[in-house]
């Protein structure tokens, strides 16, 4: 124990170790081997602004019609492309199409190819600035996504100076076959001698991709637009610095697979399992999964998969899900394979598993499955097992979920549905019918038994919410703000207040709002990005007691979304999040000069894709995530772009688990001892609260910095000494 005398000067010892970038070693750490504390990386604390919509500055721009014949697609086939464009405005009654294959296409930034669509015109100048487009597809892929496209800008396409000057992640969303209207913006940074090509590259997501292309009519008067000049950077909003004192201290561990969208979870005993999906099945591109963990605090990880004659049980996978049962410690792994579903659980920490029946092989097809359990609600009652076991996916027209009340042995539909594809629309917003999908985050339950599961549902954030194990919903919109995903992501926390986390469609950046009535009403839009973070991607949220939250996320702090754009991995810690504005302790897992990805990163990012995971383990409290390395070759990690060869490209999906070690949330460190910045209301005073009467201010702080089992050596003569990160 600390003698209170010294406790002083041991507070500014650690102060002044953070402002030196120097770590204080947990003594755990030297005494059992918990992996080294992540290197290089960049910690921050920040205070939380409310949402400003961002200045877009508005520059003249020259429109230019996508043109062509009935001859396009044929004519490209044959190595002879005649599809172009035009500053005519097309007046035809008649759609000339272009179909594309994402088999046989050579890529996003392939020119002249027949699996795109693409469209090549004379041009001669500089091009740096936002192109937008606005084309017309159709689809009869029902797995159709919002991030199945990928337009990009080639510059004098065919010749010894074709480059690459612009690129952005879009998609095709409605998959009734007829052709509706798609924009995006791109930003182009570059030269062009002679000819420009505008390229729609599909992109292999869950099926082969039957996107078509549809221009050069009055009923598709498909368009690129290019600026004049240069526009001023726009304006984005920012959190405010704060001295940080209790700096997130993490560690990240390779696990020693591939992992695309990978799932965590922590049980009591401080076991961690995550799901590790790779393209090394039985044939040459079959996915599946295998399920990892590490009994040692992240130092290791291994292979703990059912298997069956040697083989992993199921053999394939389209989506793999793990949850974990923070109260029994059940572990549920579910793989989707082709239309049906294969639960699998393990009550001994992996070393057993027992196969369960989600509702399995229904028509039309399931797609981004999730899973939670709850307190009995509603009447239910359970046999074999205390609690209820939720399961929703996607079945594209709808979201359905069913329930079980064995443990997962059985499952029934619940008997409505949270949200339907097609939404009728709202005539106070001046909206019509439109096609929404079914998309969705993921589905938690508060420790009354509420189920609440979280959707960006027509560009707006939505929770559906039940009182009755799914019997009956109610939707709640919780913000206004246009959202840039279906992705959406919430917590609860112990005392049953809500966190709805999403990231919007002006800026890309991460926003949480808050309920203390079950979802009913929401709190206003917190920006919860670090300073200097200009884009993210799939914010994740957990919670634990009151105020407690974990967050993680893709983040990329470059302004210009160009081919090497930098991305790291963000995990974010608060234990005032329910005061007004709450402190945030937020780390990257890496070096900024050691990205996880380059490139677009919109929506379900390269190897990455969508079931990016955070979690905060039962017991320890502690802040545990799950993320993808796609950029680990040497070439990839130092690229400088804008532009990537084939030899830098981000094409690797390397599984990263990442541990907090020290910081806020551990050892009872709170907000008390936040410092507060001129101009600004201290968390849970009368000014910070005052905006929003709905929302109670409350701060839980210790307010201390790490000081339990901290290491520190004092030389009588030398001064003191602070160990530093392990090389």
């Amino acid at each position: 124990m600390l003698h209170r005398s010294r406790l002083p000067l041991l507070l500014a010892v650690l102060a002044a170790a953070a402002s030196l970038g120097l770590v204080v070693a947990p003594l755990s750490q030297a005494a059992s081997g918990v992996p080294p504390v992540a290197k290089g990386v960049v910690t921050q604390a920040f205070r939380a602004t409310t949402y400003a919509k961002p200045a877009q500055p508005v520059i003249p721009a020259i429109r230019y019609y996508l043109a062509g014949t009935a001859s396009d697609d044929g004519n490209k086939s044959t190595g002879s492309p005649t599809a172009s464009f035009s500053r005519t405005a097309p007046s035809g009654s008649t759609d000339v199409t272009q179909s594309t294959n994402a088999v046989t296409s050579g890529g996003a930034s392939s020119a002249n190819d027949p699996g795109n669509a693409f469209w090549t015109g004379p041009y001669k100048g500089t091009i740096k600035g936002k192109v937008k487009v606005s084309w017309f597809w159709s689809t009869h892929d029902p797995l159709a996504q919002a991030n199945n496209l990928t337009a990009s800008v080639i510059a004098d396409p065919g010749t010894p100076k074709q480059k690459t000057i612009g690129q952005a992640t879009t998609g095709v969303s409605n998959a009734d076959g007829a052709a509706h209207q798609y924009t995006v913006s791109i930003d182009v940074d570059g030269a062009v001698g002679s000819r420009l090509q505008l390229v729609g590259s599909p992109v292999y997501v869950d099926a082969s991709e039957d996107l078509t292309a549809h221009y050069a009519s009055a009923t598709a008067p498909a368009y690129f637009e290019i600026p004049l000049g240069t526009p001023p950077p726009a304006t984005l909003p920012t959190t405010h610095a704060i001295k940080d004192t209790a700096p997130l201290v993490v560690t990240a561990t390779k696990i020693g697979r591939k992992a695309a969208e990978p799932t965590i979870g922590v049980t009591k005993q401080g076991n961690a399992f995550i799901t590790a999906a790779d393209f090394d099945g039985l044939s040459p591109a079959t996915p599946r999964t295998l399920i990892y963990s590490s009994s040692d605090g992240d130092t290791s990880w291994h292979n703990v998969s059912p298997l069956v004659a040697g083989q992993p049980t199921p053999p394939t996978t389209a989506d793999p899900y793990l949850y974990v049962d923070p109260d029994t410690g059940r572990i549920f792994n579910d793989d989707l394979t082709a239309a049906c579903s294969f639960l699998q659980w393990s009550d001994d920490q992996g070393k057993t598993w027992q196969a369960g029946n989600p509702l399995a092989c229904e028509s039309p097809v399931d797609d981004h499955q999730t899973i939670v359990t709850g307190k009995p609600i509603g009447g239910l009652t359970t046999t074999g097992y205390p609690k209820v076991v939720y399961y929703c996916v996607n079945k594209v027209a709808d979201v359905q979920c069913a329930r079980s009340l064995d443990g997962g042995r059985t499952f029934l539909f619940t008997g409505s549905y949270p949200f339907l594809g097609v939404d009728p629309g709202n005539s106070e917003d001046g909206t019509g019918l439109a096609v929404c999908g079914s998309l969705h985050g993921h589905i938690i339950t508060d420790p009354d038994g509420r189920l609440f599961l979280p959707k960006g549902h027509c560009g707006q954030s939505w929770v559906a919410i039940s009182s009755d194990g799914g019997s009956t919903w109610t939707d709640v919109r919780v913000n206004k703000m246009p959202v840039a995903s279906h992705q959406t992501s919430i917590a609860s926390d112990t005392a049953g207040n809500l966190y709805y986390v999403w990231f919007g469609a002006d800026d890309l950046l991460p926003y949480m709002a808050v309920s203390r009535d079950h979802g009913l009403h929401w709190g206003p839009a917190y920006l919860i990005a670090p300073p200097g973070v200009a884009a993210v991607n799939y914010p994740s949220i957990d919670a634990q007691e009151p105020g407690h939250v974990a967050v993680s996320f893709p983040g990329s702090t470059a302004r210009e979304a160009s081919a090497a754009r930098p991305w790291n991995y963000y995990v974010e810690v608060s234990t005032n999040a329910l005061s007004r504005p709450p402190v945030f302790h937020s780390s990257t897992i890496q070096a900024p000069a050691d990205p996880v990805h380059r490139g677009p990163c919109l929506d379900r990012c390269a190897g990455m894709y969508d079931f990016i995971d955070v979690v905060i383990a039962p017991t320890t409290k502690a802040l545990w995530a799950a993320a993808v390395d796609t950029c680990t070759s040497v070439k990839c990690i130092s690229a400088t772009g804008p532009s990537l060869t084939s030899a830098q490209a981000a094409d690797d999906a390397q599984g990263i688990a990442i541990r907090q070690l020290a910081g806020a949330g551990l050892a009872g460190l709170g907000e008390k001892g936040a410092t507060t910045l001129p101009g600004t209301s201290p968390p849970g005073s009368a000014a910070a609260a005052a905006p929003d009467r709905r929302l109670a201010a409350t701060g839980l702080g210790a307010g201390l910095p790490v000081v339990a089992g901290a290491v520190l050596s004092i030389t009588l003569g030398l001064g003191l000494l602070l160990r530093r990160r392990p090389a």
